[in-house]
């Protein structure tokens, strides 16, 4: 008896696991053709929503955080963003958001790790995010 109870919930556990991450696809992005990276009003307000999101609107807490958003250097292929943004308590969070879905996805520092290479591929300089706040590399 105590053994099917423990095949039972190992494969409960194997179950919650699995089911534990969000299953993104993100499609082979676009090259910049140009020699310069287009940053409109549009990519302002996607950048603005994102922090809003994860800040909820705190001035005080924005002006203490780390923010770094990633995202193609192409605009007209700029659907995934991903972002990083460390609090002054030096916590940590993860976003991946989804322009054509406004779809907010919160991701953990491995699912970021593994997203990042995908959406900055084509991008020239792919350490430098294209949206910072509290970041030397501004």
């Amino acid at each position: 008896m105590k053994f099917n109870q423990y095949i039972f919930l190992l494969f409960s556990l194997f179950f919650l696991m699995s089911n534990s991450y969000a299953e993104i696809n993100i499609k082979k992005c676009k090259a910049n053709q140009g020699d310069y990276i287009i940053f409109d009003e549009y990519d302002s307000q996607i950048a603005e929503k994102i922090i809003d999101y994860k800040l909820h609107n705190q001035p005080e807490k924005r002006e203490n955080s780390i923010i770094k958003i990633f995202a193609n250097e192409n605009s007209d292929d700029r659907n995934y963003w991903l972002a990083s943004i460390q609090t002054d308590n030096k916590a940590e969070d993860y976003l991946f958001y989804q322009v054509d879905q406004n779809k907010f996805t919160e991701v953990d520092q491995q699912q970021f790790q593994i997203l990042l290479p995908k959406i900055v591929e084509c991008n020239q300089i792919k350490e430098v995010p294209i949206y910072s706040e509290n970041f030397d590399a501004d």
